[in-house]
């Protein structure tokens, strides 16, 4: 049985990285569309971490490694698919920085944390948001390395040391601060998910975490990190020429550069610092939550084009990217956003109603999976004559 709230949660990173996709996130002042900037890849990465869980309780009710190597092994070929993906939609030269490769990879560390009790993935997952961005500058800082805009893609696998820079450090979606997120999930998909208290709850919690975040960076900025931050800024610090007012509302290119410990007290949009990654998790348990109690209330059928949208994220988010360039090309881009979002709400809603409750990608490998898991199984005990 399909949770609906996690699909409602999952159409609208889906629809809120369409909107930083495709609006102008760069003019002389921040637009609407920067209210999405980070927030909503980040609640998809949240919602990555749920659905580790949610598609491998079953299997690992049953005690023994057995159990566990089928719901890993489904969680390989689901994360090496999803991330083969991801290079060939990169390589088609689209303007769009390319989520999926570092998604796939993150499903393939998570399944090795399958096993961990929800007390140890409530206490690791904080601490990770908090320690990697340190490590992350510590590492970046001693090796020079500085954020880096270029998407993954299949010409990097000629350069394996590269990609993997790429992919867990420097890249848009570091996947060292980022599992961060998934760890999140998973310990979120570990609670009562009955439990309407519990939802409203985290709706509280989040928001509160996001807001104090915001405001902690604001603080800190103000008692010297500002005048620190700006003086790097000109002096070259930055390869993009970037100004702490776009870092601070636009974004960055995945993390900040290296030097100066005053970098990890921003929050920017795709910073990767401490308060960045807080606040981001904050607003996604809160999206999270408040998704779980619509679905259970009288607005639900009204919801239905959103939840068969967030029923097939890999398709959707596919065709997106590859729409991108066209649409770009023959509309302006309040206009092309409406088609992607129009289309995709149509697409979900009929495919769901006639077609099958999977999307077209997902099918081909939700049976995939189905069939390497089977090989695997835990074989049940003879029954007694």
């Amino acid at each position: 049985m399909r949770l609906l709230g996690v699909d409602l949660a999952r159409s609208i990173a889906l629809l809120g990285m369409m909107i930083t996709h495709i609006i102008p996130l760069d003019d002389p002042d921040p637009t609407w569309a920067t209210l999405f900037a980070g927030r909503s890849s980040a609640l998809f990465a949240v919602l990555a971490g749920v659905s580790v869980v949610l598609s491998t309780r079953r299997l690992l009710s049953v005690p023994g490694p057995r159990a566990w190597l089928a719901a890993a092994s489904g969680l390989w070929v689901r994360g090496a698919v999803i991330f083969v993906l991801g290079l060939l939609l990169a390589t088609l030269g689209s303007s769009v920085a390319v989520i999926l490769a570092n998604y796939g990879l993150m499903f393939i560390v998570a399944s090795f944390l399958l096993r961990l009790p929800r007390l140890a993935l409530g206490i690791l997952a904080p601490v990770w948001l908090i320690a990697t961005p340190f490590l992350s500058h510590a590492l970046r800082t001693g090796q020079g390395l500085h954020p880096s805009y270029d998407v993954p893609d299949v010409f990097m696998l000629a350069d394996p040391g590269l990609l993997l820079t790429e992919l867990s450090i420097t890249g848009y979606y570091p996947v060292l601060q980022w599992m961060g997120f998934v760890l999140l999930g998973m310990c979120i998909a570990r609670l009562n998910w009955t439990s309407r208290s519990l939802w409203t709850g985290l709706a509280f919690i989040g928001s509160a975490v996001a807001a104090l975040t915001l405001f902690a960076s604001s603080l800190l900025l103000t008692m010297g990190g500002r005048a620190v931050l700006e003086a790097e800024l000109a002096s070259g610090a930055d390869p993009f020429g970037s100004e702490l007012e776009y870092l601070l509302a636009v974004g960055s290119y995945g993390t900040t550069p290296p030097g100066s410990w005053w970098w990890l007290v921003i929050a920017g949009p795709h910073s990767a610092t401490p308060l960045d990654l807080l606040h981001t998790s904050g607003v996604a348990v809160a999206v999270l939550a408040v998704c779980m109690l619509a679905a259970r209330g009288p607005a639900l059928r009204w919801l239905a084009p959103f939840i068969a949208t967030g029923a097939m994220p890999l398709s959707i988010y596919t065709v997106h990217v590859i729409g991108v360039e066209i649409t770009e090309a023959l509309l302006p881009p309040l206009a092309g956003l409406a088609v992607h979002i129009v289309a995709a709400l149509v697409f979900a809603t009929v495919w769901v109603r006639f077609v099958s409750p999977r999307g077209p990608l997902e099918w081909p490998l939700g049976l995939l999976v189905a069939r390497v898991r089977a090989g695997l199984l835990p074989t049940p005990p003879a029954s007694r004559a």
